[in-house]
């Protein structure tokens, strides 16, 4: 991206982004240093929330999992580690709450939505787009044996039931049954005439027809990375880790980074226009865009957001995203900058003499950000790295795009760093 004049902030405003960034900053729990084996709540910073609203939160910013996995919990439920009655007394305390009493019978049985909510708790049925209908009813065995997690005691009344009403059933008695089933249940749901080959490009059209936008709790440089082989939050993070590496250093180095006193984002703007690693990651004019950049962090986080295109609704969470993708480095920033509730350490030995905080570190995170996002959206499309620019290139290819997102999902996990 070309160099920008960027227009100082008035002091106001710059107090504003401030806010945003300390607000941003909550979920990265400010503990630091750990001298002593400690057991530390991964969630502290999210503590005003509802346990289960903290833990996606957290899943989500920071990768983490606080639940295993449903499966493990439905063979507990199968293994009778948990009980039925334990699983009624959770699902009626924390369950979905119907609005009315609406229900089908099917025979002379009533199916109300509770009984479905709970069958799929317990056993995790999902709705089947129609392209996967039509596998589940031919190749994909939903006709021809039963689901594994069915109970033995239940096989063995199926298939009794079904070699009595006929003994021509005897070696087949499972594909008698589920083919009888799917007929009846098609029918049901009046399905009968259903042929799902010739639904099948309606439904491709309509699952992906929906505006393709920026994914939530997502950056541009996470996204591209998912539409890509990655490697490009690697590269932000790696260059941030080598400057705070070297700003942070408490006397193990042998060689001191000099200019610390003015602060990490002011000497990075010094020493960064005589860093070659620039031009290696393939920035044009680097010296001269960090020369370019605002003399105030909260004026480049401005900016930087600005030719991203990022909404200013989204800025507190976009500046979290960017925060927990160096979780360990920015909770010792964290600890080290000033915080209206946890205290402030400005007369820790290394904070007095060469300060950092959150909005320092993000706006250099940001500047990488804009130009690296650019360079790796200029190479795989020919567009630039903003939000509108990806927007309008992938809502013209929809299809390519919902089969790479899908790629990307099933190939690449996203380490917790």
């Amino acid at each position: 991206m070309s160099t920008i004049l960027v227009k100082p902030l008035s002091p106001e405003d710059r107090d504003q982004v401030r806010q945003i960034v300390l607000n941003a900053s909550e979920p990265i729990a400010p503990f630091w240093p750990m001298r002593t084996m400690v057991a530390q709540n991964p969630l502290h910073g999210l503590e005003y929330l509802p346990f289960d609203q903290a833990v996606r939160k957290g899943k989500d910013l920071l990768g983490g999992n606080g639940y295993l996995a449903n499966e493990e919990y439905r063979q507990f439920y199968r293994n009778g580690r948990i009980t039925k009655e334990s699983f009624k007394r959770a699902f009626s305390r924390v369950g979905p709450r119907s609005d009315g009493q609406v229900s089908i019978e099917v025979g002379s049985r009533k199916v109300t939505q509770k009984d479905v909510w709970q069958l799929h708790v317990l056993f995790g049925f999902e709705e089947l787009p129609l392209s996967l209908l039509e596998w589940e009813l031919s190749g994909g065995g939903a006709t021809k044996q039963f689901r594994q997690d069915l109970s033995e005691e239940s096989k063995k009344q199926i298939t009794e039931q079904t070699i009595k009403e006929s003994e021509q059933y005897r070696e087949y008695s499972e594909e008698a049954y589920l083919t009888k089933l799917w007929k009846s249940v098609l029918a049901t749901f009046e399905l009968s005439d259903f042929h799902p080959s010739s639904q099948i490009s309606e439904d491709s059209h309509s699952q992906t027809s929906a505006p393709i936008s920026l994914p939530p709790q997502r950056t541009i440089s996470d996204w591209v990375d998912d539409l890509t082989e990655g490697g490009l939050v690697d590269q932000i993070n790696n260059q941030l880790i080598k400057w705070v590496t070297a700003f942070l250093d408490e006397g193990l180095a042998g060689w001191e980074m000099p200019g610390r006193e003015e602060g990490f984002y002011q000497v990075w703007r010094n020493l960064a226009q005589k860093d070659f690693s620039g031009q290696l990651l393939g920035v044009t004019d680097f010296a001269q865009k960090v020369h370019s950049l605002p003399a105030a962090p909260e004026d480049a986080i401005c900016s930087s957001l600005n030719q991203l295109e990022i909404p200013r609704e989204q800025w507190k969470d976009y500046l979290s995203r960017q925060l927990s993708l160096l979780p360990g480095w920015t909770r010792y920033i964290r600890w080290l900058g000033e915080h209206p509730i946890y205290g402030e350490h400005p007369t820790y030995h290394a904070q007095h003499k060469h300060p950092i905080d959150t909005t320092e570190y993000l706006a250099v995170r940001l500047f990488y950000e804009v130009e690296l996002t650019n360079i790796q959206c200029q190479q795989e499309w020919g567009i630039d790295g903003t939000v509108s620019t990806l927007t309008a290139y992938w809502n013209d290819r929809s299809e390519e795009y919902h089969q790479q997102i899908g790629h990307g999902d099933n190939l690449r996990i996203q380490p917790n760093r």
